[in-house]
């Protein structure tokens, strides 16, 4: 059954998503073609102010669709799972014989899977927007060797944690990435719960609320927190180093997967309370 409910989650998103993907992509072929424009110092020269005025307007215009883009999943999100929970969709929603774990996961994994195509398609689009624009130095040797030398560089010493630090980026990432699907969902769950009236500002509301203290409580930890932070790891011996790293992005892994699960508990209990459900 949780099959059938991410097939109609995923369509109801990318019925949409995939328009957004082919501007994205095709903004991010247009920037490229206008930085190559306005690389070559002839052109500059030779073209009408309008033309290199127009070119470099459509790089600005191309960074506000990439926002735009990630916004828009966002969205898509969010209306997927406030109209299938608490809309008049909702009463249909919860009379179908699934159990509630299944509506919440499906959603969840839809949610993570689309902020995660999102990310991997605004990161393709910048790629491919420099490679338009400097084609030749993408295709030399000078540029195909330096690159090896980083990655050899890279890969030289402590193979085993340098491999580990890119399986816990990733894996970091990912956790984040359900810790904030849960995140949203609890803060929509939440301002149904509260009031009757204005449930989506409300939600809003909430959601950009505690993001805005959370992003306080970082940036004083960037001011105070990172300069002794590092300078706790320059006083480690080169030996150690390495395992506190691998150590430190693991405890990170471990803090998104626990309050992600905390905020699916706490959501499966809400959604248990608003439903009157035993």
């Amino acid at each position: 059954m949780l099959k059938k409910l991410l097939k109609y989650d995923l369509k109801f998103i990318f019925k949409y998503w995939w328009i957004a993907a082919v501007v994205t992509i095709g903004a991010s072929v247009l920037a490229g073609f206008c930085m190559r424009l306005l690389d070559y110092s002839d052109n500059r020269r030779e073209l009408p102010a309008l033309v290199l005025s127009s070119a470099s307007s459509m790089i600005t215009l191309t960074i506000v669709v990439f926002i735009a883009f990630s916004i828009l999943s966002t969205i898509l999100i969010f209306i997927r799972f406030y109209s299938n929970f608490f809309s008049d969709e909702g009463y249909l929603t919860f009379t179908l014989p699934v159990k509630r774990s299944s509506l919440i996961t499906s959603k969840i994994i839809s949610a993570s899977f689309t902020q995660i195509a999102t990310s991997f398609l605004i990161v393709f689009g910048v790629c491919l927007m420099f490679i338009i624009a400097f084609w030749e130095n993408f295709w030399s040797k000078e540029f195909w060797a330096g690159l090896g030398e980083i990655l050899e560089y890279y890969f030289k010493d402590n193979t085993f944690y340098r491999i580990m630090y890119i399986l816990e980026a990733i894996a970091l990432y990912v956790t984040s990435i359900a810790f904030s699907t849960m995140f949203l969902f609890t803060c929509i769950t939440f301002a149904s719960i509260i009031t009757k009236k204005a449930r989506v500002i409300t939600a809003i509301g909430i959601y950009f609320g505690i993001n805005m203290l959370v992003s306080f409580v970082i940036q004083i930890f960037a001011l105070f927190g990172i300069s002794t932070l590092v300078g706790y790891f320059k006083n480690l011996s080169s030996s150690i180093i390495e395992p506190v790293i691998c150590l430190t992005l693991f405890v990170g892994v471990l803090f998104f997967v626990i309050i992600a699960f905390a905020l699916y508990t706490l959501h499966y209990y809400m959604l248990d309370r608003k439903l009157n459900l035993t």
